[in-house]
């Protein structure tokens, strides 16, 4: 079985990964990059 300590830094990795998730999802399916087209519009 896993000590104590082991699982308390497992359980601080596995927060540290999901804190934002939310927002690394959008980042990925949005992008965060404003295209071309939005910054100086159509020539």
């Amino acid at each position: 079985m896993a000590s104590k300590t082991q699982r308390t830094e497992k359980i601080r990795q596995r927060k540290a990964n999901a804190r934002g998730g939310k927002r690394k999802a959008a980042l990925r399916t949005k992008g965060s990059t404003k295209s071309q087209k939005a910054l100086f519009g159509d020539k």
